[in-house]
């Protein structure tokens, strides 16, 4: 499952490779937008415009939502999806438009039809609106009668589950939707721990925000000055995240054990193959940072023995590190190149370990921040 970690901040899609959500009421006001240097995804903001006004009338029309659609594509890059204008199904937001639960799917289906006749080439999914299961699948009625066929769709968002979704009625929405369209690659809207390990399983993607509701209710992270609390600080979301993904394996693991699913080969052996991988995976990260460094001290004008003092190696040691160091070639490039080479995305648990490890590292190319 692909997990995309929602943030405020859309200046960190051209600081990491971990894949991030960013809502279009973050993104709107942006005079020069970031260069993606990894993948994303967009929210319409739907659940706060209906929350705050009831209605999308007061929102972009879906022209100009498609328009801004288009510039974040062209213009930020790594765009994978893009939400619709649609219309969540929860009790408190009907109670704000008026309207009831088919009336609110009507207006989903209708505007996802709109912006995808407007523009076909960008990347907007269905999504499915509902309150009890049996919503959910007239909601999939809708769509087949519209002509749209769902199993072929690359994502569809299973929406207005964020608040209850730790609950077995969620985890028999999803398996609903799932029999009444096999194959079916769901997407997750706002899924918390509690909810990806009832059926994480079961979606293709997720993404979440709750991270920064935790951090406003603790200390800062030792080392974090400047802000008092993590709500939007890169390092509490990136290990918020590894912490997820790493649950979500023990999920699966667990799984295997209970002989829900099996797997080939020795367990343990798998596992201390992970360790191996990721151990020479953080081992190149270093010799890379360490190359990065020196190649910009040089750059510097600082001598080869003044190196060699502060990173405890010989001066023909380091000039050999620097002789190697080709600048043309970027470090998202090179990392993304030791990820493939080690396998290490090949396990949540190892990818997540992964993205922490270089977090720090992909900063050295020193991207053009958002203004």
């Amino acid at each position: 499952m692909k997990f995309y970690l929602g943030t405020h901040r859309p200046a960190w899609i051209a600081r990491t490779i971990v894949p991030l959500f960013v809502s279009d009421r973050t993104l709107r006001g942006y005079k020069t937008l970031p260069r993606a240097i990894g993948t994303w995804a967009l929210d319409s903001g739907g659940f706060t415009q209906l929350s705050q006004y009831g209605t999308w009338s007061s929102g972009p029309a879906p022209r100009e939502y498609a328009a801004r659609v288009r510039r974040y594509r062209d213009e930020i890059g790594g765009l994978q999806l893009a939400a619709p204008q649609d219309w969540m199904a929860e009790p408190s937001i009907r109670a704000k438009t008026g309207l009831t639960v088919r009336e609110h799917q009507a207006r989903t289906v209708g505007n996802f039809l709109e912006l995808r006749e407007i523009a076909p080439d960008l990347p907007f999914i269905p999504v499915l609106q509902g309150w009890t299961s049996a919503d959910y699948v007239e909601c999939v009625a809708k769509y087949v009668n519209a002509g749209v066929d769902l199993a072929a769709e690359p994502t569809v968002g299973i929406g207005s589950v964020c608040r209850r979704q730790g609950t077995d009625e969620v985890a028999g929405i999803v398996a609903a939707v799932r029999e009444a369209v096999p194959g079916i690659a769901l997407h997750g809207f706002g899924v918390k721990l509690s909810g990806l390990g009832k059926y994480g399983s079961s979606l293709a993607s997720a993404d979440s925000l709750s991270w920064s509701m935790a951090a406003r209710r603790e200390r800062p992270l030792p080392g974090c000055t400047g802000h008092k609390s993590c709500a939007n600080c890169p390092r509490f979301a990136f290990r918020w995240r590894e912490r997820v993904l790493a649950s979500m394996a023990g999920h699966a693991t667990s799984t295997i054990r209970r002989g829900t699913i099996r797997m080939p080969g020795n367990a343990n052996t798998s596992t201390a193959q992970a360790r191996l991988t990721l151990a020479a995976f953080r081992g190149e990260c270093a010799d890379l940072e360490r190359a990065v460094v020196i190649h910009a001290a040089r750059s510097g004008g600082m001598s080869l023995r003044g190196i060699a003092t502060l990173v405890g190696l010989p001066p023909a040691r380091v000039g050999r590190i620097a002789a190697a160091y080709d600048p043309a070639v970027s470090v998202i490039d090179r990392v993304r190149e030791l990820r493939r080479c080690w396998g290490v995305d090949d396990d949540p648990a190892t990818s997540a370990a992964a993205d922490t490890i270089t977090a720090a590292l992909v900063s050295y190319d020193h991207p053009q921040p958002a203004s």
